[in-house]
């Protein structure tokens, strides 16, 4: 079911210095940069790393991500497993007595089709965390 790593996403304070390590240090393809408006606003850089990605995430409006710099520095914020088929895989999920939170599987701010765990239905402590819980992410069928 889970194919590969999605993305593992950073939470920066600084993005045009990670940008620079991403980039210039470890030499990784630039996807893009971008900010994502709404009610939790953030700067975002995405590079490639085989069929993965690596998103940095800079809050501008985005109490959580905001309370993560604040309580642990920049690092790691989530992971996020490649999935054919999202949903699926929900429903064999579900069988299994894993859950995703409504609306189920929905098209992220970033644009990635994602489906995050509902913590609250079901038993999975290695993927939670209290600021951005890890979580699925669509693949086409060629990746």
């Amino acid at each position: 079911m889970l194919k590969h790593i999605h993305h593992i996403a950073y939470t920066v304070d600084d993005i045009e210095k990670a940008i620079i390590v991403f980039r210039d240090v470890f030499e990784l393809e630039f996807v893009g940069r971008r900010t994502i408006e709404g009610p939790r606003s953030f700067e975002m850089a995405t590079f490639r790393i085989g069929p993965s990605f690596i998103e940095l995430m800079q809050p501008i409006n985005y109490p959580d991500l905001e309370k993560f710099l604040k309580d642990n520095g920049p690092g790691l914020n989530h992971v996020a497993f490649a999935v054919k088929n999202l949903d699926e895989n929900i429903e064999k999920l579900r069988e299994k007595g894993i859950y995703i939170k409504e609306p189920g599987a929905f098209i992220a701010g970033t644009g990635w089709k994602i489906a995050n765990f509902d913590f609250d239905k079901c038993d999975l402590p290695y993927f939670e965390s209290k600021y951005h819980n890890d979580h699925l992410a669509a693949i086409d069928d060629d990746e």
